[in-house]
């Protein structure tokens, strides 16, 4: 299976950028940088889950031999 390239780059590099974004925001939360509510807070952390789930599952594969860019 071949992982998606989008726009030049492969789709896991996007997901670790993502996923620092969401780790940063979720600091700055909790440490009330940001002026975020608890709600918010709490579901950014299951996206950062999920999506670090994803982002390792596509890096084993890719290592594997499992996925092909």
């Amino acid at each position: 299976m071949r992982i998606p390239i989008i726009m030049g780059q492969p789709l896991h590099l996007w997901l670790g950028i993502i996923l620092f974004f969401l780790v940063v925001f979720q600091i700055a939360s909790a440490k009330k940088l940001l002026p975020v509510p608890f709600k918010w807070h709490r579901r950014t952390g299951y996206v950062v889950l999920i999506l670090a789930l994803l982002h390792g599952a596509i890096a084993i594969g890719l290592n594997n031999s499992v996925f092909t860019l």
